[in-house]
């Protein structure tokens, strides 16, 4: 008797832990690759957070460089404001 209480107690813990870290996970900001033309050396590649998008706003820069999705000037990247 004791241990079929035990083992329903149990695994009763186990669903009830499981399904409270399932929810307890932060989410982390999604890091990616974004890229921009220097003049001597060509395209660059660099790793931005995910406040910089393909929408409307303000445009990313890193230092005097404009931001791209692509290794193309068609997609700039941009921050809401």
């Amino acid at each position: 008797m004791k241990t079929n209480f035990f083992k329903t107690v149990i695994a009763v813990f186990a669903i009830l832990l499981a399904v409270s870290f399932a929810f307890a996970k932060e989410s982390l900001p999604e890091a990616k690759t974004a890229y921009y033309f220097h003049p001597t050396l060509g395209w660059q590649s660099v790793v931005i957070g995910d406040d910089c998008k393909d929408q409307s706003g303000i445009n990313c820069f890193i230092g005097p460089f404009q931001l791209y999705k692509d290794m193309s000037t068609s997609t700039p990247l941009r921050r809401l404001q």
